[in-house]
């Protein structure tokens, strides 16, 4: 009998541990950034004393966030082929208006802020990524290797 137990147990566990992670909705989650990529073939160029200082959330329309530096609030479109789509069905983000507190001179992530408020400009797309509890937004452009944003779920 104990043998037994044993066993379902162990087996419980395996199956447990195989279960994929749950699906974070992309809208009303925090995404935290985890990497920036600017420079192609290179490495994310997020500091590792930045890692936890920003984040973004999104709504069906709206986007606000901390850029490590800032606060950022704004609005955006959700897009599928051209069409407007929710944020869980989208493929493609636009930013159509972003306001961005002034950072302050002595903040430790300014590199972090210039680069994020660098990529979110109005009018920028980035084609979205989104995968179990992972999201990465890939500035829409003719480079081979585009600047991207990884996040994570929070």
């Amino acid at each position: 009998m104990t043998r037994r137990l044993f066993v379902l147990g162990t087996a419980v566990l395996l199956l447990t541990a195989c279960t994929p992670e749950p699906q974070a909705d992309l809208a009303d989650t925090s995404w935290q950034v985890t990497d920036i990529w600017t420079t192609p073939g290179e490495p994310s160029t997020l500091p590792p004393q930045d890692a936890g200082r920003a984040w973004m959330a999104f709504g069906q329309q709206s986007l606000s966030g901390h850029t490590g530096c800032s606060r950022l609030q704004g609005t955006v479109a959700f897009t599928t082929g051209g069409h407007s789509a929710s944020a869980e069905e989208a493929d493609t983000l636009r930013i159509d208006h972003l306001e961005v507190e002034p950072a302050a001179a002595d903040c430790p992530a300014t590199r972090t802020h210039g680069q994020l408020t660098g990529l979110l400009q109005p009018g920028t797309e980035f084609d979205v990524h989104h995968a179990a509890r992972y999201l990465t937004l890939t500035l829409r452009s003719d480079a081979l290797d585009p600047p991207a944003i990884g996040l994570a779920a929070l």
